[in-house]
C-alpha cells in the first residue's frame, strides 16, 4: 500500500496516523509514515497522531510521554483512543476540525464546483 499512499493524501486537509500502544513496532512504523507525509503530502496538512487501544494500557509498549513528545516535535495533534470502547474518537475529530482552516469565499465559488441536478426521466420509445 505504500506506493499508493500519495493518491490518498494528495489534496487532503488532514491526516490521522494511528499506532497500537501495545506494539512498539507500530510506533516505529508511524514515524516512517509521518516522514513520508511530510516529504510528499500537502504543506499545510493537519496531522494527528492517535495511539489506539488505550483500553489495553496494562500491556502498553509505547509510553504516552514518548508518543506525546514525538507529536509535539512535528506540531501534530496527539490523543490516545480506544476504537473498541469509543474513547476519545469524537474528540480526535473535533481537535482536527478546529485546526483545519475554513474555505475562502473564492474557493467555495470557484469554477471547479458543480451543481447536482436531477435529470428528467427519459421518454420511453416503443419499437415497431
Amino acid at each position: 500500500f505504500h506506493s499508493l499512499a500519495p493518491m490518498y493524501y494528495r489534496g487532503s486537509a488532514a491526516a490521522v496516523i494511528v499506532y497500537d500502544i501495545t506494539k512498539l513496532e507500530s510506533f516505529q512504523t508511524l514515524k516512517k509514515w509521518v516522514k513520508e507525509l511530510k516529504e510528499h503530502g500537502p504543506e499545510d496538512i493537519v496531522v494527528a497522531i492517535a495511539g489506539n487501544k488505550n483500553d489495553l494500557g496494562d500491556i502498553r509498549e509505547v509510553p504516552t510521554k514518548e508518543a506525546k513528545e514525538f507529536a509535539e516535535s512535528i506540531a501534530a495533534i496527539f490523543i490516545e483512543t480506544s476504537a473498541r470502547n469509543a474513547v476519545n474518537v469524537e474528540e480526535l475529530f473535533q481537535k482536527i476540525s478546529k485546526q483545519i482552516p475554513p474555505l475562502q469565499n473564492a474557493e467555495v465559488e470557484s469554477n471547479d464546483s458543480f451543481k447536482l441536478t436531477r435529470q428528467p426521466n427519459p421518454t420511453t420509445r416503443r419499437c415497431c
